[in-house]
């Protein structure tokens, strides 16, 4: 692997990297080898800016959520689906903190993300459509997360930590015993908490007023400026307030500031853009640092919001180039962000990403050996937006084979053919959520069923 993959990662820090991902961190060496300051974001950051720049003109464009549709009946879901459910319903059952209201990122890790809340609150409304827990259950579950979210210590007094023990709901990591209660927020996590949150209001209204106190109790306003989302990073020497998020995840985290009534219009400009080929297929690429690009947020987009048809959504072209890929490798790939049950714990498999294509990077930028080739998570997720398509049927029951000897779903294949039985909440999540959405007759779940 080039050298020059890795050294576009900047490692001049004397900090870990958070431990977001099964608890370990990325230490960085001392060694200068870019000029920009990025330090942290699994979905990207760019380099610090001051507060009072002028604001840039807005272009107005921004996810419109699926048109309503008629009401539609159920799909019955086959035996082997719900046995599907019931195996990813499991890990929130043993991962179910009773004093918090929160789930383990990972199994028996107790720490999560906001990322991990909103991946909790799927599972708990997800179980609920498949009839896998009761409406009385679910309610329970909901109020006991979401009055943990109320009260939670905020970082600065501002917006939730980067991350919180789950038996305690108190801030972990990085500077979590200080009065500072931890070391910044990331956009992208409150993001995608800001859709879950929107969706349980329209599922359960009954929710609507906690929901509104906790985000009437955040300060919101500090995650977007110039239109688009900005995430801060405390250290020993600074604290760094810069834009975050790149092609993809930053749109679909944006659209949880827009549901909640922020002007993030810069986010879904197209600029900073190019478009390039990989194995023949035309895509677009952020050409600004760390540009992560895996097949997450366009699949979490497609399933929750219905945005498939946005012009920066390119689900159609990242279905079409993994589906040539698995037929010229003769077996299934499928390429996304995953934990990963040994070192380094946690890898995004890049479509592309600095001039190299199909390329697995840890998250402090080092090449990953032996790497995740198929994500149980995506390829489900693939399967039922294009549940008509004979390769999604192929991958729909890869996914089932895969879970066939464990209780709950793991992560994925590597590339030698072990499992990646890095059991953890988003693998199993997004399928309880695939599988509600297909349940609901492919509507997405922002809209009411």
């Amino acid at each position: 692997m080039p050298f020059s993959v890795f050294a576009t990662f900047n490692t001049d820090i004397d900090e870990a990297e958070p431990s977001f991902y099964g608890g370990r961190s990325v230490t960085h060496s001392n060694k200068d080898v870019m000029t920009s300051d990025i330090q942290f974001q699994r979905r990207a950051i760019a380099p610090t800016i001051t507060m009072n720049e002028t604001e840039r003109e807005k272009v107005p464009s921004k996810i419109e959520a699926a048109s309503p549709t008629m009401a539609v009946p159920p799909v019955e879901l086959g035996r082997n689906e719900k046995l599907l459910a019931k195996k990813a319903y499991f890990y929130f059952e043993q991962n179910w903190n009773e004093e918090t209201g929160l789930f383990n990122s990972v199994q028996s890790y107790h720490h999560s993300t906001m990322w991990d809340v909103a991946s909790g609150i799927a599972a708990i409304l997800s179980a609920e459509g498949l009839e896998l827990i009761s409406s009385e259950e679910a309610d329970s579950r909901l109020q006991k997360t979401l009055a943990t979210l109320q009260a939670l210590p905020l970082y600065d007094n501002s917006l939730p930590n980067r991350e919180y023990s789950t038996h305690s709901a108190q801030p972990s990591g990085k500077y979590s015993s200080t009065p500072s209660n931890g070391n910044g927020w990331s956009a992208l996590d409150i993001g995608r908490l800001l859709i879950w949150l929107e969706i349980t209001q329209r599922h359960k209204p009954a929710f609507k007023d906690s929901i509104r106190r906790i985000l009437d109790h955040w300060k919101l306003e500090k995650a977007v400026s110039q239109g688009t989302l900005y995430g801060e990073l405390k250290t020993s020497k600074t604290k760094h307030y810069r834009q975050e998020g790149r092609l993809g995840y930053l749109q679909y985290a944006a659209y949880g500031f827009d549901l909640a009534g922020f002007d993030v219009s810069t986010a879904y400009e197209q600029q900073d853009i190019e478009q390039i080929l990989v194995d023949g297929i035309p895509l677009l690429v952020d050409q600004r640092n760390l540009p992560y690009f895996t097949t997450d947020p366009y699949v979490l987009a497609g399933i929750e919001i219905g945005a498939k048809t946005q012009w920066w959504n390119q689900l159609d072209a990242l279905y079409q180039l993994q589906k040539n890929k698995s037929s010229q490798q003769q077996s299934p790939w499928i390429f996304a962000e995953d934990a990963m049950s040994r070192s380094p714990w946690f890898s995004y498999n890049n479509i592309y990403i600095y001039g190299s294509a199909w390329l697995s990077i840890a998250p402090g930028g080092k090449p990953v050996e032996n790497p995740q080739v198929f994500s149980n998570k995506v390829a489900f997720g693939l399967s039922v937006l294009f549940y008509d398509d004979d390769f999604s049927h192929q991958l729909a029951d890869k996914v089932i084979n895969n879970s066939l000897t464990h209780r709950s779903i793991p992560t994925g294949i590597y590339l030698n053919g072990g499992p990646n039985s890095a059991y953890n909440i988003n693998t199993n999540s997004l399928i309880l959520s695939a599988l509600w959405y297909k349940k609901r007759n492919f509507v997405p779940l922002i809209k009411p069923g």
